[in-house]
């Protein structure tokens, strides 16, 4: 039974990575069509692609619970958890793998420098916008007026629509056309080439409707294996779920590194970190307790540490190096060991 869980999470984990290819691949050209730049498509398009469907698992956890478990603490748990996870997962541990993967590139010779070439501007902009968005919304751990809170999830809202209209703007004032490797479908089917922007839509479709279900059941072969392991509720909420709900925005960006698009690779877990900061942390604000707890406030901490060092450093030097993204997953596996030995 427990080899077949293995080759179950294996065939999803391979299912995710293959429906990441052909997402990253479709979206390209959908920005290539509304002549959007890299930072707008890896950063609002590719992130609210990815980003919904994993956004419902909050939701799900906390009504599942609540109607059908008779049990609405255990749903605001995980939910609570999984919300306040995903930034630190992003900012972290997504970060430290995008170091790894310039270490292995550099080794293979498939790049010639251990840095990413980005626009750094753009990149300490995103980040500016993340801890402004991340700081009014860890707040709401301290008080316990349900006015504070709701006013809170409106300025958040606002941050993010002012977000994504400031940064459509700017990369179509900035846009310049780039090489895009040929839609997956037409390369093999060449003749479908006159139903182009059709088969964009129903490429992107159809991979986040294959994505989605990966997902999930992936999540359920994770769960699975922490009942197992007896792993604690606390580790499966703050580090495991997370990890699950945030693979395909690893994945994209791993993907564009690869294939040297940088941009697009920062672009897309930046923008996932403001999409986390503010979606679903607006819908625990409003459908958890959201209250202080000491091992929520460390991760919390933690990622504004880890942010401020970034956004230093990248302003110091003007771009991103190696070396940098894996002094990011210090703080990941810090706070790792400290749920283990709590």
């Amino acid at each position: 039974m427990l080899f077949l869980h293995i080759v179950l999470t294996l065939i999803c984990l391979f299912i995710i990575i293959v429906s990441c290819s052909f997402f990253t691949n479709a979206i390209e050209h959908l920005g290539k069509k509304l002549k959007w730049g890299s930072s707008a498509v890896g950063s609002v398009l590719a992130v609210i692609g990815t980003t919904l469907p994993e956004t419902l698992v909050p939701i799900i956890a906390i009504i599942g619970s609540k109607y059908f478990l008779n049990n609405s603490q255990i749903g605001e748990e995980i939910a609570f958890g999984g919300i306040i996870g995903s930034p630190f997962m992003l900012v972290c541990l997504a970060m430290f793998l995008l170091g790894v993967e310039l270490l292995i590139l550099k080794f293979f010779k498939k790049r010639d420098t251990l840095e990413l070439k980005i626009n750094h501007k753009t990149v300490l902009r995103d980040y500016k916008y993340f801890l402004s968005a991340y700081l009014i919304a860890i707040s709401c751990l301290f008080f316990e007026s349900k006015l504070i809170k709701i006013f809170a999830v409106l300025l958040l809202v606002v941050i993010y629509c002012f977000y994504i209209h400031r940064t459509i703007l700017k990369s179509k004032l900035c846009f310049c056309e780039e090489c895009v490797d040929e839609l997956l479908i037409i390369q093999k089917f060449k003749k479908l080439e006159k139903y182009r922007d059709f088969l964009i839509i129903s490429q992107i479709l159809f991979s986040l409707i294959v994505l989605s279900i990966a997902i999930h059941y992936f999540v359920c072969e994770i769960k699975h294996f922490s009942v197992l392991f007896n792993i604690s509720p606390i580790i499966l909420s703050l580090i495991i779920t997370p990890f699950a709900t945030e693979l395909p925005e690893c994945i994209n960006s791993l993907i564009w590194v690869k294939n040297k698009k940088d941009d697009l690779a920062l672009s897309n877990i930046n923008g996932a970190i403001i999409f986390q900061s503010i979606i679903p942390m607006s819908l625990g604000i409003l459908l958890t307790p959201f209250v202080y707890d000491k091992t929520i406030a460390l991760c919390a901490l933690f990622v504004i540490i880890t942010t401020m060092i970034l956004m230093a450093i990248i302003n110091f030097v003007k771009k991103i190096k190696c070396q940098t993204l894996l002094l990011c997953g210090i703080f990941y596996f810090l706070f790792i060991c400290y749920l283990f030995l709590k």
